[in-house]
Formats: structure tokens, C-alpha cells, sequence
């Protein structure tokens, strides 16, 4: 996931790659404690909302172009969606 991401936000050098690996983190945690267990338990590198959401997170955390408070809203939008899903919380049909 993390060339992806890193590919979304334009950095295309591996010196910030520690960085944005723990943004990455971060927004994993951050989805889990929200209780979005599908984030932990899966192949997160397949998952297009997971996806989605740790690209809205990392382009929060560096600005990008700018437009960092819509990445946010965008991303807690998200974020608050998931931890609603029955295919992303615990004891959900993904769990069965």
C-alpha cells in the first residue's frame, strides 16, 4: 500500500517512506478504533474503501495541494461510514 499512496500524494522518493508508513499506521488505528476490524484482519493492499481511506488520511497529514481540511472531512466521512458497514465491524458478514 505504501507505493500506492505514496504515488497518490506525488512523492516519488523513498526518504519519506518511514513517514508515510506511519501515517499509514496511524489511520489503520485510527479505523480500528472506530471498530473497523476489517483495517487488522485483512489484505488491506486489496480493499479499495481501506485504500481510499488511508490515502484520504496521508493527503490530511501533508496538505496536499492544499486541501488538507477536505482530505479530513473526506476521511471521517469515510472513516464514521466503515465503522457503520456490517462488512467492516466486528460480527459483521465479512466475520462469518
Amino acid at each position: 500500500m505504501l507505493k500506492r499512496i505514496k504515488l497518490s500524494i506525488r512523492i516519488y522518493h523513498n526518504e519519506l517512506d518511514d513517514d508515510v508508513q506511519g501515517n499509514i499506521d496511524a489511520c489503520m488505528l485510527d479505523l480500528q478504533r472506530v471498530g473497523v476490524s476489517k483495517a487488522a484482519a485483512i489484505d488491506t493492499s486489496k480493499d479499495a474503501l481501506i485504500i481510499k481511506a488511508a490515502e484520504l488520511y496521508c493527503k490530511w497529514q501533508y496538505d496536499f495541494n492544499g486541501k488538507g481540511e477536505q482530505c479530513k472531512q473526506a476521511y471521517e466521512n469515510l472513516r464514521d461510514a466503515l465503522s457503520l458497514c456490517d462488512d467492516y465491524i466486528q460480527g459483521g458478514k465479512a466475520d462469518v
